[in-house]
């Protein structure tokens, strides 16, 4: 069987029948197996790599069978990720996050230079796996994530950049702690607020640029960083989903993008833990790093622009 067989949309025969269950009957559906065919595809794909970055010099161009390799990969991945959340194998998300992790440095290491709209596909693709293996923690290891938000995404479509954790930072050239998680998103594209609360910060904050601060109930904070604009004031009272800025690049920022933070009494937390929820998907379909311009909302303070929902 091959690869896009196995990882493909569901067909009429893989619909499941009636469950024992609507007999009265306890039903145990069995822990996912780790796929010895993702492990061959991944496992294939590193060698192919390595063997194209031996033929370049050092500083050279990416060779378009790399390209191609890195294409088919990133096919093979969308397969994998059609398949529902129960049915996935966690060991086989973290497998494949870390060989696009590892590659895409190998390669940037190399070549001088690496198409701009494959990069952004990789990345993209890292994100999608991160995003399951959330969802994948909230489904094993419930306790792990009792007590947190289930919160909104604060735009759409959604498109993971940056990951929660330690980093290389782009602009200072070191190792730092990532303390959110980077959406992207375009210039003046309208943010929203991921849960009810109140605004405790609205305005310049230092490297975060723009900044809202939005205060939850049981001490949840949430942050939203490098806007271009800011649609809110402090004290103001945010219902889930209303609109508190515009996505932009001030403070240190490398590009447009919103940075979002969630805190609880000092501490930072993996927004990615309470992004969304097993009812709620972050988009239709696989993210995209589009999203939509709002002609005029600061016309809309602190309320949903019409037709505007995440």
């Amino acid at each position: 069987m091959s690869f896009d067989e196995l990882y493909g949309s569901p067909g009429p025969d893989d619909e499941r029948s009636p469950s024992s269950a609507s007999q009265g009957l306890a039903v145990h559906e069995p822990a996912p197996e780790s796929s010895g065919e993702l492990e061959a595809v991944l496992a294939a794909f590193t060698e192919r790599a390595r063997a194209y970055r031996a033929q370049v010099a050092r500083g050279g161009a990416m060779p378009a069978s790399q390209a191609q390799n890195w294409e088919a990969m990133n096919r093979a991945l969308d397969g994998f990720l059609a398949r529902p959340v129960k049915g996935t194998d966690a060991r086989d998300v973290l497998r494949a996050r870390s060989v696009l992790e590892a590659e895409l440095e190998q390669d940037g290491r190399t070549y001088g230079d690496m198409p701009g709209a494959l990069a952004e596909a990789v990345v993209l693709r890292v994100g999608r796996l991160a995003v399951r293996m959330a969802e994948l923690r909230r489904l094993e290891h419930p306790a792990e994530t009792d007590g947190l938000p289930r919160l909104a995404w604060p735009l759409a479509p959604v498109s993971i950049t940056s990951l929660f954790g330690q980093r290389w930072h782009p602009i200072l050239g070191e190792s730092r702690r990532h303390l959110g998680v980077d959406l992207a998103a375009q210039q003046g594209q309208v943010i929203y607020t991921a849960e009810k609360g109140v605004v405790l910060r609205a305005g310049w904050n230092g490297d975060h640029g723009n900044q809202v601060e939005v205060q939850h109930a049981g001490r949840w904070v949430t942050r939203y960083s490098h806007l271009s604009r800011v649609l809110v004031e402090p004290g103001e009272i945010l219902e889930r989903g209303d609109a508190l800025g515009l996505a932009g690049e001030t403070g240190l920022a490398t590009g447009v993008h919103l940075h979002f933070e969630l805190w609880r009494d000092g501490q930072a937390l993996d927004p990615l833990d309470a992004l969304g929820g097993d009812e709620e998907s972050p988009v239709e379909g696989p993210p995209m790093a589009r999203g939509h311009v709002l002609a005029d909302p600061a016309t809309h303070q602190g309320r949903r622009p019409p037709g505007q929902r995440p």
